[in-house]
C-alpha cells in the first residue's frame, strides 16, 4: 500500500477554515486541487462541492449565485479566471460564512489583491503550496 504523506500546511488550514476563507496559491502540478479535495468527506473532483471554473456547468450555476446544497465545505478552483471574482467570492463568504467552509485554488494570481483596497479583507488567510517540501 502506498503511503501518503500529510502536506505541510493541513494542519494550519484546518484550523483556518473554522474562521476564514483559504487561499492556496501556488505554482502549476503543485498538488493544490488534490491538496484542497482531501478536505471533503470524499475527495474526488466530482464530488457536488467540488467547483471548478474550467467547467462550464459550475460556471454557470456560480454565476447565478448557486452553490451545492447541504455542502460543510465548497472548493472554489480556477475561480481566479473571473474577472470579478473577488465580488463573487466575498458574496458567497459573507452569506455563508457560518455554515460553509470555502477553500479557493489557484495560481500565485490569488494573492496579488492581498495588500490594500481588497475587497477580501480580513475574510481569508494565503497559503503558498510548493511542489516540493520535507
Amino acid at each position: 500500500m502506498k503511503k501518503i504523506y500529510e502536506r505541510y500546511i493541513k494542519k494550519s488550514v484546518e484550523e483556518d477554515l473554522k474562521s476564514t476563507m483559504v487561499f492556496i496559491g501556488g505554482p502549476r502540478q503543485a498538488g493544490k486541487t488534490t491538496f484542497a479535495l482531501n478536505f471533503l468527506p470524499e475527495p474526488s473532483e466530482k464530488h457536488p462541492a467540488y467547483l471548478n471554473w474550467d467547467d462550464l456547468g459550475a460556471r454557470s450555476s456560480l454565476l447565478k449565485g448557486e452553490l451545492p446544497a447541504n455542502q460543510n465545505c465548497i472548493i472554489l478552483d480556477e475561480i481566479h479566471k473571473f474577472a470579478r471574482w473577488r465580488n463573487l467570492v466575498k458574496g458567497f463568504y459573507d452569506t455563508n460564512r457560518s455554515e460553509i467552509s470555502f477553500i479557493i485554488t489557484g495560481s500565485a494570481r490569488l494573492d496579488y489583491y492581498s495588500k490594500g483596497g481588497d475587497s477580501l479583507h480580513g475574510r481569508y488567510h494565503y497559503y503558498r503550496l510548493h511542489p516540493f517540501s520535507q
